[in-house]
């Protein structure tokens, strides 16, 4: 219950996206008794996999699936039909999982066997996913960690979904900026973290209150803040 309410309250911060998903794959982890986390967002334009964040998963096989092998992954375009957290067993069976291309060139070298699947949405809008794995020596996922993920659907996708819009409305670059301005970092904090000018810095922040109808820097970071 403590682990289960520090992630919460993680999603309760109004961190950027990828934070909230970055900050709670531990704990998603140690909560579902999971070896393996990932989490990516979805691109409907392009199709693909999106921002992959992970935990415990080798990172050349993570960039051999962003360059080569997610043409073969057909686990989750399958599980992005589930409504709530789903077991990759209950939805394929076993037989046809482990025969597949994708579990004999990604999923089993990296020693993931067991998986559960969560993906969250606002409105019909991707805005993030989980995507757990067991090792094959354990045992597969239960009601337990179905319940649990069900139970933090709803917190992932508040916590999601207004970074989400700011994607549709800022520049990558401007998200940057808005990101460590959310962090309480001074502009010139925000121009040595990203490397660029303090006048960038400056009219990023400008075409961003623009966009968001802010008089200010302070009215921007409570925008961001409170939505």
């Amino acid at each position: 219950m403590d682990l289960f309410a520090k992630i919460v309250w993680t999603l309760g911060r109004n961190l950027p996206a990828d934070r909230v998903r970055g900050d709670t794959l531990t704990d998603i982890g140690q909560l579902l008794k999971a070896d393996y986390v990932a989490s990516y967002i979805w691109d409907d334009a392009r199709s693909t996999s999106t921002r992959c964040l992970a935990h415990n998963i080798d990172t050349s096989l993570l960039d051999r699936y962003d360059c080569q092998l997610e043409s073969i992954d057909f686990i989750t375009p399958t599980m992005r039909k589930q409504q709530g957290a789903a077991a990759v067993d209950e939805v394929i069976e076993r037989r046809t999982l482990e025969t597949s291309e994708f579990y004999n060139t990604f999923l089993a070298p990296a020693g993931m066997h067991h998986g559960i699947n969560i993906y969250f949405f606002d409105n019909h809008r991707d805005v993030g996913d989980l995507r757990i794995w067991r090792d094959k020596s354990a045992p597969p996922f239960g009601i337990r960690e179905l319940s649990l993920l069900n139970a933090l659907k709803i917190y992932f996708e508040t916590a999601l979904t207004q970074d989400a819009a700011l994607q549709d409305i800022l520049t990558r670059r401007e998200q940057e900026v808005v990101s460590h301005l959310r962090h309480g970092l001074s502009d010139k904090q925000i121009a040595r973290e990203l490397g660029v000018g303090f006048t960038t810095i400056r009219s990023h922040l400008n075409s961003a209150m623009h966009k968001l109808d802010c008089a200010n820097r302070t009215e921007l970071a409570l925008k961001l803040t409170h939505g």
